[in-house]
Order: C-alpha cells, then sequence, then structure tokens
C-alpha cells in the first residue's frame, strides 16, 4: 500500500511540475518555451513522432492498464 501512495506522489509531483513550467512559460517573458512549443519541437522529425507515440503507448500501459 505504501508503494501506491509513492508511486501517486511521483506522480502528482510530475504533473504539478508541468502545470507549473506551462504557467510560468505562458506568464513570464522568459525563454522557456511552452508545451506546445516543446511538443512541436519534438515532432518536427518523423523520428520525434515516433519516439512520441512509443512514449505516449508506454505511458498508456503502465499508468491506465491497471
Amino acid at each position: 500500500m505504501i508503494d501506491r501512495h509513492i508511486t501517486l506522489i511521483v506522480w502528482g509531483v510530475l504533473g504539478a511540475t508541468v502545470v507549473l513550467g506551462q504557467i510560468l512559460a505562458v506568464a513570464g517573458k522568459g525563454g522557456l518555451p511552452g508545451l506546445g512549443a516543446l511538443v512541436g519541437w519534438v515532432t518536427w522529425s518523423r523520428v520525434g513522432r515516433y519516439l512520441l507515440v512509443v512514449a505516449w503507448m508506454w505511458l498508456g500501459w503502465h499508468a491506465f492498464a491497471r
């Protein structure tokens, strides 16, 4: 049961980091790119698109297949 709590805490921290990064990218005038810019940069090449699909499949398998 403790492992499940640790997993949920890790996912919560990762989610909060993504949300905070997006807020800083939109609100700030610094060079921090937003989530859309990062996805666009990754999917610029065919290899990046394939890697993104594989990563999404891996995430779905491990996070939602229970």
